[in-house]
């Protein structure tokens, strides 16, 4: 109680008691919060709490309130005890579980994503939240990935709406395609660094571009991205019926999907099937789960031939070459010196979400550690009540927490700064880095990843192998750190790598937009062409 009067008081003020009912203060707090009014929605509250001390909801929407303000001990606290005023309140859980992911915390945060589905089956938020946390599980396997999915679709997908409908497109395999890509990131977003080189390659003779638009955020990004489309359609506010009677209507040959299950999808969109080609690529790494969705894009590395087939609904497309095609940032600024050579010792660094940290990596990285005398451990982007796991960890397995160097979410521009306190990046299993690996090569940091039997641990094998530093993908725990510590034992092989990288990159197909597009657009062709002959 002390925790949430001691929130409510900050600025030393107590506020009197309002005139408004306790359901009218509650409204008012939900609604000043989705508005982003935090300070407002936190007066509501503080207006209900000083009338119920006990009520839940205001002090969930507290703990909301510093979730959002990243004050994730009282955001911690706050939700958890809103739960125990009402433990049979499945948006809480989801809630909670949400800031458990953030925090690293992702087994916990599955184990209460389950509880929130065992009160409210029918929670899609909550279903889509755990479908997004599995993968960070080691003993996930793309089977059980691929059944709760389909478990989603079963649930959520309406089957009188998803029923088949015939398309009138003109059955020319050789015809101008119709693409359109369906997304709520393009934006300043990870994914449209890989989509802005993507969209500004394609061949025009070839393709149409559509851009449906699923976000009211707008940025300088956004307007790049809607400068290279031929056909901007922004969706928010569209219910589903409605915008897949739009991309039906503007006669989409080929339908991407950019998002998967994640915020701001627009996957019953696709269940209503608007186009007679569906494809899902590039923003999610699992299936859909959607049997209206026909592809996925992917690559042999990512997903090898008989290897993972069997882990999605979609049938799999392989292109010749790495999945990702990477733009890097113009504020990425330039690759500074080897800081082994300054420092004397040799920095190993993480840039990945905490969530992808588990106690297998941390067990391999004091490995690590022990082996390369006075090395030490750079993390980034770790919330404080996050850290206390990983150090625990460490420290059984005998490395000093002075180690050990923390760094909470940083700007864009530290982001790329800390790339010049790192000598070796050290990729998470079982889910690898994707957008963390390609910035990290960009600054000249070699990356070791371990590589696994399901598409998320396999991307680092696949970004390096594309990159030519295939000998840092590696099969088993014992070769990661037989390849980290080696690396850490050649700084001229480190300080060659670091400078010679973006030579490396630009030569790569991983930056190649143009080959990479031309491959794209043959996977299109292909599909179209056996529909057409379908």
């Amino acid at each position: 109680m002390n925790l949430i009067w001691n929130l409510l008081r900050r600025g030393g003020r107590t506020r009197r008691p309002a005139s408004a009912t306790v359901p009218e203060m509650l409204g008012q707090a939900r609604s000043r919060l989705g508005g982003g009014h935090l300070a407002a929605a936190q007066i509501a509250c503080e207006d209900v709490l000083q009338r119920e001390p006990r009520n839940p909801e205001a002090t969930h929407l507290l703990g909301m309130i510093a979730y959002q303000m990243r004050d994730w001990t009282v955001a911690l606290e706050l939700m958890e005890r809103s739960i125990d005023l009402d433990a049979a309140n499945a948006y809480y859980l989801n809630n909670l579980g949400a800031l458990l992911c953030a925090l690293g915390r992702a087994e916990e945060a599955v184990a209460v994503y389950r509880r929130a589905l065992i009160i409210a089956p029918t929670l899609e938020v909550a279903r889509s939240n755990l479908l997004f946390a599995l993968p960070f599980l080691d003993e996930t396997t793309g089977a059980s990935l691929r059944a709760e999915h389909e478990t989603w679709a079963r649930m959520h997908i309406d089957p009188g709406r998803a029923l088949p409908k015939a398309h009138a497109n003109t059955r020319d395999p050789d015809r101008r395609l119709r693409v359109g890509y369906v997304s709520a990131d393009f934006r300043d977003h990870a994914v449209s660094l890989f989509f802005e080189p993507m969209i500004a390659s394609h061949d025009r003779r070839e393709v149409e571009i559509f851009c449906y638009y699923n976000n009211t955020a707008q940025d300088a990004v956004t307007a790049r991205i809607r400068g290279c489309a031929d056909h901007w359609r922004d969706l928010p506010g569209m219910d589903d019926d409605h915008a897949a009677a739009l991309i039906r209507s503007d006669s989409i040959d080929v339908l991407i999907d950019l998002s998967g299950h994640l915020k701001n999808n627009r996957l019953q969109v696709f269940a209503r099937r608007p186009a007679p080609i569906q494809m899902s690529y590039v923003g999610y790494l699992s299936t859909t789960g959607l049997a209206q969705i026909d592809y996925r894009i992917t690559d042999a590395l990512c997903d090898p031939p008989g290897m993972t087939d069997d882990h999605y609904t979609e049938r799999l497309l392989r292109l010749p070459g790495c999945m990702w095609c990477y733009r890097p940032p113009a504020e990425a600024g330039e690759v500074s010196a080897l800081p082994a050579r300054r420092a004397g010792v040799v920095t190993f660094a993480s840039t990945n979400n905490p969530a992808k940290i588990t106690e297998r990596m941390l067990r391999l990285w004091a490995m690590i550690l022990e082996r390369v005398p006075g090395s030490r451990l750079l993390v980034a982007g770790t919330p404080a009540p996050g850290r206390s796991r990983m150090t625990r960890v460490l420290e059984q397995c005998g490395i000093a927490c002075e180690r050990i160097v923390f760094e909470d979410r940083l700007s864009h521009q530290e982001f790329w700064r800390l790339h010049a306190r790192g000598d070796i990046v050290l990729d998470t299993f079982p889910f690898n880095g994707g957008t963390t690996t390609c910035e990290a090569l960009w600054m000249g940091v070699p990356v070791v990843s371990l590589c696994g039997e399901r598409m998320h641990s396999r991307a680092g094998a696949s970004l390096l192998t594309a990159s030519g530093l295939q000998d840092l993908a590696v099969s088993s725990g014992e070769d990661y750190v037989r390849a980290a510590v080696a690396l850490a034992m050649d700084l001229d092989r480190l300080e060659s790598l670091r400078t010679g990288m973006r030579g490396r990159l630009r030569a790569s197909s991983l930056i190649d937009a143009p080959r990479f597009v031309r491959g794209l657009e043959g996977l299109y062709r292909s599909a179209w062409r056996a529909w057409c002959r379908d």
